[in-house]
């Protein structure tokens, strides 16, 4: 962090140099050299720190808040510790759209009874360096002095306790929001913007999957080392800028529902960027405008194939038909989103065969032969009656064509997406 202050220092002295030089009537060139970097340099630092730096802020009085669940704070936690869960202050699912910040009442209530004010210092840990669902939802809140412990409970030295905390409520209430959560309108206006960079937090397939024209990819899992630490400043600086973040531009961070979105804004915060905004509704929600538009990360691709057209089908099937169907050895209820959305959550049954593996290196469909051994090896035969859930109507129209060639005459089609089934009846991990 030394680093960080002896820029600050020289962005003030290399300023008072061109201010004097604009004073004698020279170009103000220097000027804008030095301003926007630091910029992008002069923001929170510190905020996620080892465990010195944060035993140190805890010895002067910050209060520690575990973000994990109940079950896992009563395992062990570090002692002192508050129990405030981050899905505490999340609603799971709303109208489809998951992970929105739970309602003002609801924050101010649970805030209140963890005995917490805006004059404090807040320290949070979680599973590892980037609990970002947690940060933002302080940072929502109104907190300004917020820190994270880099590596989570798992790196923590030092015996652990058991001990549940208890502290005076306090009647909390919310007079500070601070709201960096954007609009999918005002994503849509930094499409195509040269001022601004939309990054995807979720991971490859799920990218290649569907994404915000134009957005970058930037995993959030990738800045995170093995043992759950964040990566080194040099990695990090590499990793932003392959992704074309500069401080010069306008992040906007989004992912498949607001958490991955929230541990980049953290992470980019962490660096010193000012400048970033939140678009919590990520892709659950953009995914199911059309007007908004979708870019894949598939090339133009041509194919030869008998007729596409089936004697039999399709059917658009509700949820209760399909779990009628499941029931049936000669029916296949055929995922073909993402593994990551299929690991989320899925129909219990189904078979998972993301869509992506049916093109090559080049994004172009696969030989005959590579598809027929593709969906046999995963269980899918043209002898049995497929129902496809899919994430929207691209992959619905790819697949139905892909499994049209190959002969497949019994193929209909799940109604719903991820919200179309009922809680409870997805399998979860």
């Amino acid at each position: 962090m030394a680093q960080l202050g002896n820029r600050s220092l020289l962005t003030t002295a290399l300023a008072a140099i061109s201010l004097h030089a604009l004073a004698l009537g020279a170009a103000p060139l220097a000027v804008a050299l030095v301003t926007a970097p630091s910029q992008a340099q002069s923001a929170a630092v510190n905020i996620i720190t080892g465990q010195p730096e944060f035993e140190s802020l805890l010895n002067d009085g910050a209060k520690l808040i575990d973000v994990r669940s109940a079950a896992a704070y009563a395992e062990g936690h570090v002692a002192g510790a508050i129990n405030l869960p981050w899905q505490a202050l999340n609603v799971s699912e709303t109208d489809g759209i998951r992970n929105e910040f739970a309602s003002d009442a609801t924050f101010e209530e649970l805030l209140g009874k963890a005995g917490l004010s805006y004059d404090d210092t807040i320290l949070i840990y979680d599973t590892n360096a980037l609990p970002g669902r947690a940060y933002v939802a302080f940072v929502y809140a109104g907190f300004d002095k917020v820190h994270v412990l880099d590596g989570g409970i798992g790196v923590w030295q030092g015996e652990l306790s058991t001990e549940p905390v208890e502290v005076a409520a306090t009647p909390f209430r919310l007079e500070r929001k601070n709201d960096i959560r954007v609009s999918k309108d005002y994503v849509a206006s930094k499409v195509g913007d040269a001022n601004a960079v939309i990054i995807d937090g979720r991971n490859g397939d799920a990218y290649a999957d569907g994404h915000i024209p134009g957005a970058q990819t930037l995993p959030a899992s990738s800045l995170l080392t093995p043992a759950a630490t964040l990566q080194s400043e040099p990695v990090l600086l590499e990793l932003l800028n392959t992704a074309g973040v500069s401080p010069d531009r306008e992040v906007v961070s989004y992912c498949g529902s607001g958490v991955a979105a929230a541990n980049n804004y953290l992470a980019l915060r962490n660096l010193g960027y000012q400048n970033v905004v939140l678009y919590d509704a990520s892709w659950d929600e953009w995914s199911r405008d059309p007007r908004s538009g979708q870019q894949l990360a598939l090339a133009n691709y041509t194919f030869e194939g008998s007729d596409t057209s089936a004697d039999v089908g399709p059917q658009f099937l509700d949820e209760a038909a399909v779990k009628a169907l499941a029931q049936d050895p000669n029916v296949v209820v055929l995922d073909v989103r993402a593994p990551s959305d299929y690991a989320a959550g899925h129909i219990p049954g189904s078979i998972n065969l993301f869509w992506d593996q049916t093109l090559d290196a080049d994004r172009v469909l696969l030989p005959v032969e590579q598809l027929q051994k593709l969906y046999a090896d995963a269980g899918v035969t043209p002898d049995k009656r497929v129902v496809l859930f899919t994430r929207g109507g691209q992959q619905l129209s790819h697949s139905f064509t892909v499994l049209s060639i190959l002969g497949f005459s019994d193929v209909d089609f799940f109604t719903g997406k991820f919200e179309g089934w009922e809680n409870g009846a997805f399998k979860r991990t």
